[in-house]
């Protein structure tokens, strides 16, 4: 039962063992959202008190993001209070709680104590990451005749494309990489009026099969932050969607903060623990690889690519006790991405993942190794123009153009070096041949 709705005695004799209520503080305290559940037994007047919980205030905590993380966790409570009554009394479930806090909730709750001061704990979430100009602008290419036939080719064919979207994490803490709790619901509820949200494993079937009739997104997170299991899952659950997860095996085995947000003054974000995945595996949560110690894969030394991309699968599979069938390459760039690394990847992991940005379409039979995905923005506009592929046009347009003009500038500079350097005799002009040809392996 949630809430602070009283039973009446008619209602309290039906259950054999009573009822297991699980309640919180009308207002938010001081010191934050304070969580309780009792036990009501068949026929004792007072409630037995199982546990008890604060959750902590943060930055972006509003009714939304507190109703949905208080929910999640007085749900978790409510259904670990029932197995523990089940095999035991109200003292003994109260001890096998209190046990199961602390190892599940207390890593996610402690965090918050060793937060410190940083140079972006002042600054709000980004809205966007364009100019509104700009975005105007690359509006209007919606409306383009190259991509209004396209999408009416792939509705008349049904063959949508699979997109995938990365992030980091869900936080109602400042973190340059984070999108706060409500604003990850509002985008969930955005996607799924016109999108249709699949797993990674659905989502590879439905390409296998050749045919996707409707857009589809998955939905993935790096790293592996303990943010996560609250704020995150509390918005997966509530809203029914799936989403995989990609975890360094390092920073989870020591539970130390990740090098990338030392570095730049980030301190109280830790990653999951291994009683954490376990515990989210088991409900439905999908978990690949990111390497050992989130190592830069674009360097081609065999004998450490084998320990980041393998030992992590090994590591990993240990935990789940399953097969892990995907990887994501950290930072997901084309420079970060050797091609030994690639090699060795695709040869250790079903389906490798980079962030090159780009589309996934369906193929019958096609194995699908390599998969694209694509940056979750926080503002809906960018968003939806990420998923339509507007970005990416732009950017080959840009890219295009450039090349074009370093060509016509490559071709400028060439004839003005040889008006310059005319060699008076045949001898010096052997010269200059014979130094081009030198060079020229170099280049």
């Amino acid at each position: 039962m949630l809430g602070e709705l009283p039973l009446g005695r008619e209602l309290l004799l039906i259950p054999r063992r009573g009822a297991i209520q699980a309640s919180q503080s009308e207002e938010v305290e001081p010191k934050g959202l304070h969580i309780r559940v009792e036990h009501l037994a068949r026929d004792v007047e007072t409630p037995f008190a199982i546990a008890s919980l604060t959750i902590p205030p943060q930055f972006y905590d509003g009714l939304l993001a507190l109703t949905l993380k208080a929910d999640l966790i007085r749900d978790d409570l409510l259904v670990q209070t029932a197995k523990s009554l089940r095999v035991g009394d109200t003292t003994q479930a109260s001890k096998q709680i209190t046990d199961w806090m602390h190892k599940i909730l207390s890593p996610y709750l402690t965090q918050f104590e060793h937060a410190s001061g940083n140079g972006v704990q002042g600054e709000l979430i980004r809205q966007r990451c364009r100019p509104t100009w700009k975005l105007f602008i690359e509006t209007l290419l919606l409306c383009s005749p190259l991509v209004v036939v396209r999408n009416w080719y792939r509705r008349w064919r049904g063959r949508y494309p699979l997109l995938i979207l990365t992030h980091h994490l869900v936080t109602d803490r400042i973190h340059r990489m984070g999108i706060s709790t409500e604003m990850f619901w509002h985008q969930i509820r955005f996607l799924q009026r016109h999108y249709r949200i699949v797993g990674l494993s659905e989502g590879i079937e439905l390409l296998r099969s050749g045919e996707m009739r409707v857009p589809c997104v998955a939905i993935t997170f790096d790293d592996g932050y303990g943010d996560n299991f609250v704020s995150l899952r509390a918005v997966a659950e509530e809203t029914a969607i799936p989403v995989a997860l990609f975890l360094p095996t390092q920073p989870i085995e020591n539970h130390q903060e990740f090098q990338h947000d030392l570095v730049r003054g980030i301190s109280g974000f830790f990653p999951l623990t291994w009683d954490q995945v376990r515990y989210w595996n088991l409900r439905g949560g999908e978990f690949g690889s990111h390497t050992h110690t989130h190592f830069d894969c674009g360097y081609a030394d065999r004998k450490r690519l084998e320990a980041e991309i393998i030992g992590s699968k090994n590591i990993l599979e240990s935990h789940l006790t399953k097969p892990v069938r995907f990887f994501a390459f950290p930072f997901g760039g084309r420079s970060n991405i050797s091609s030994k690394a690639m090699q060795l990847a695709a040869f250790t992991y079903a389906h490798v993942l980079s962030d090159f940005g780009g589309e996934n379409l369906p193929d019958i039979g096609r194995s699908n190794g390599h998969l694209f995905r694509k940056n979750f923005y926080s503002n809906l506009w960018e968003l939806e123009l990420e998923l339509q592929s507007i970005f990416d046009l732009v950017a080959a347009r840009q890219k295009l153009s450039l090349g074009r003009a370093s060509s016509s500038s490559s071709s400028n500079r060439l004839i003005a070096a040889s008006a310059f350097n005319t060699p008076r005799n045949a001898s010096s002009s052997s010269r200059i041949d014979a130094s081009q040809h030198h060079r020229s392996p170099v280049q």
